[in-house]
């Protein structure tokens, strides 16, 4: 089973496998690729590169109109649990979609960098610049929660944007850096990454943060650059271009 996401959505084609009780891989093609994997009908698992799980899952907009999907049957060892059962899933899944609309539109990517001047509270883990994806993790909640968590703060005045992303500390040495470029489409990028500085300090230095996010998701997407927790990274960068100009 293959198709297009224009023409059959995504919910309908997961709807098709779990009626028919199919065991395989469903891959999506789209600027953020997406594998899930069936078990008799049910999700058993899948997620964004490394990114796997069902908070990873439903950070794919369900309701995307834009991308290819292809279904693989195949053998599944033993009786797998499914992550939930399946309605409940599909069902949360579209509610998750709607909440993430709302919080990017009014708080920003998961990779924005925020800061508590007051560090009161809750909030305590932004006394020093700390992007929403790591106070997650120091939090130990979801990221949809963290998420509603950084949009209460804002509206309370405890935070602070700053205009920066968690990729800004990251330090690129490319093996192309010190090559002729005159037809590689980042040649402006990629001669500036000798190591030497992060990309933050690159984009303080002029180098323009869209090219820089570009040739990122470029290199993930080509897999060209494999860096550990690539599948948020990619995820970030992606809703970053969609929504980070908003902020």
């Amino acid at each position: 089973m293959e198709g297009d996401l224009s023409s059959v959505p995504l919910s309908e084609a997961l709807l098709l496998l779990h009626s028919g009780r199919k065991s395989g891989q469903l891959s999506v093609e789209a600027e953020v690729p997406l594998v899930l994997r069936f078990h008799d009908g049910e999700v058993i698992g899948g997620g964004i590169y490394d990114w796997t799980g069902f908070e990873a899952i439903t950070a794919f907009d369900l309701q995307s109109p834009e991308g290819a999907f292809r279904f693989r049957p195949e053998a599944v060892v033993g009786e797998p649990e499914p992550l939930m059962p399946f309605d409940t899933l599909v069902t949360e899944w579209a509610r998750l979609t709607d909440e993430w609309r709302r919080f990017l539109a009014e708080v920003g990517p998961p990779s924005r960098v925020y800061e508590a001047p007051r560090g009161r509270g809750a909030y305590q883990v932004f006394a020093e610049p700390l992007s929403i994806r790591g106070a997650a993790r120091r939090w130990g909640v979801p990221l949809i929660i963290a998420m509603e968590r950084v949009w209460h703060g804002l509206r309370e005045g405890e935070l602070v944007g700053l205009a920066q992303y968690r990729w800004y500390p990251m330090r690129i040495r490319h093996p192309l850096a010190w090559e002729p470029l005159d037809r590689h489409p980042f040649a402006d990028v990629v001669r500036r990454l000798t190591g030497e500085k992060t990309l933050g300090e690159l984009i303080r230095e002029g180098l323009p943060e869209e090219r820089v996010r570009e040739f990122l998701i470029e290199e993930l997407r080509t897999r060209r650059m494999r860096p550990k927790g690539r599948g948020a990274l990619l995820r970030d960068l992606t809703w970053e271009k969609q929504y980070g100009s908003r902020i």
